[in-house]
């Protein structure tokens, strides 16, 4: 079975990387405010995945639980 990745999850492991990325660069030169305030944008760019991530992941939920309510033995 070959597990789907969500647009919103890989966005977000996209962004991720690109922060991490950043943030080791930032790390070597704390002056760098141009840096600091883009690792900030890209942060903020996550955090307006995760809502649709974790929405994606209740309806996921619900949708096994309704399987498994149809599929229940007495």
């Amino acid at each position: 079975m070959v597990a789907l990745v969500s647009p919103w999850k890989k966005k977000r492991d996209d962004l991720k990387a690109r922060r991490d990325s950043l943030f080791e660069t930032y790390t070597k030169d704390p002056q760098n405010y141009h840096l600091a305030r883009e690792i900030k944008d890209i942060d903020d760019e996550i955090a307006e995945c995760t809502p649709h991530i974790e929405q994606e992941r209740r309806a996921e939920q619900r949708a096994a639980s309704s399987v498994d309510k149809l599929v229940t033995t007495p």
